[in-house]
């Protein structure tokens, strides 16, 4: 008995003839990949050859799938960030376990797959919820196929539903003057000012700190940023290279700042031994991080009372970048702005503006050309 090795990528795979099937005749082939070196994946064959021989070999793993993704989540506690596992485990546990919790791990078929995306999209889940779902299954059962325990991962095989991108509305000049004005003496008006005018994320403003803010320079680094976890606030740093930035803003959010920091200054001392230090820029009056589910919902408030079109927190973002755009701006420097991790990003986000930004380009080399003296 001999394996058959070679490298995938970075990886190394061997593939074992194990025998011939008892009712087709065809012979049975058993493939473990996912190894760094190939002395580990000799070694891991010697050891397979070893049980086929003396007759301890299993086939395929008979643990159940919830057993399995007891094994995959601790492996996912060394993997992903908090927040990412948070996430994971609720998933896991709201809709995956109740769905495919019972059934071993070998038995799950493409068709179980498909139809449990089918029932979430009927039940009222949305396609890129569902397709998250799928990316987290799909994960698993590629580690089980790595680990010798399925044959194949048969989510492969599955069609998951499209990730449906959400509508991205922005405000106009006026609006966003009138927005500011109608807000310059609420608590958030300071976070509202920094999302339209540095196109930060709601983490990233409420994350934000004092010792990460040169006013006299206008400049500030985006460090951290805070998330809702299921039971508490997490506080971490930014997810990618990208987002961990520095980013100018203009005169009039240092004008702000400066006041905010006064006003917050005074609130301290009334505070007292009440007040918790964390150099928020953006917290409670005793010094506390404010939820981002807290910052949305006044957003909503202030945005009725002013009578403007509704859009998300986040469309803030969107619309400084727009604004941006149209100003002419290098999209390279938009990018960093948000933090993206590359200029596509950026391009692809914002294609709507381009056709407007092709016609003004196109008015204006008209308009340079009648200025030219005509040729005698």
């Amino acid at each position: 008995m001999k394996g058959y090795f070679r490298k995938r990528g970075e990886k190394w795979s061997f593939t074992l003839d194990i025998g011939r099937d008892h009712e087709t005749g065809k012979r049975k082939q058993k493939t473990m990949s996912g190894f760094k070196t190939k002395k580990e994946a000799e070694k891991a064959c010697a050891e397979l050859i070893l049980k086929i021989e003396n007759g301890s070999y299993q086939a395929y793993s008979k643990d159940s799938f919830a057993e399995f993704m007891k094994q995959f989540m601790e492996m996912q506690k060394q993997s992903v960030r908090a927040t990412t596992l948070e996430t994971q485990t609720f998933m896991l546990e709201k809709h995956l376990l109740p769905a495919f919790g019972p059934i071993l791990l070998r038995d799950i078929k493409p068709h179980h797959i498909q139809k449990f995306y089918t029932d979430k999209l009927e039940a009222g889940l949305s396609g890129s919820y569902v397709h998250t779902i799928h990316c987290l299954l799909n994960k698993a059962l590629r580690i089980a196929y790595e680990w010798g325990l399925i044959e194949k991962n048969v989510a492969t095989l599955v069609k998951p539903p499209r990730k449906s991108s959400k509508e991205m509305k922005v405000w106009n000049i006026d609006q966003i003057q009138h927005f500011l004005e109608v807000t310059k003496e609420c608590r958030f008006h300071l976070a509202y000012l920094l999302g339209i005018w540095t196109g930060m994320r709601r983490g990233e403003i409420l994350g934000l700190r004092w010792q990460d803010v040169d006013i006299e320079n206008g400049i500030l680094s985006v460090r951290q940023t805070i998330y809702r976890g299921a039971h508490k606030l997490i506080i971490q740093e930014p997810k990618t290279k990208g987002s961990r930035r520095t980013i100018t803003f203009p005169t009039s959010v240092s004008t702000a700042l400066r006041r905010h920091k006064l006003r917050q200054q005074e609130v301290k001392l009334r505070m007292g031994t009440r007040h918790q230090e964390h150099d928020l820029v953006i917290a409670h009056d005793i010094g506390t991080p404010v939820d981002p589910s807290e910052l949305t919902r006044w957003f909503k408030h202030w945005t009725k009372k002013a009578e403007l079109p509704s859009i998300r927190f986040h469309d803030l973002r969107h619309t400084h970048a727009t604004i941006l755009m149209q100003l002419g701006e290098n999209p390279k420097i938009i990018s960093e702005r948000l933090g993206h991790n590359n200029i596509s990003i950026t391009l692809d986000t914002y294609s709507h503006v381009l056709p407007n930004m092709q016609r003004d380009l196109a008015n204006k080399l008209e308009a340079t050309l009648q200025k030219r003296p005509s040729s005698s």
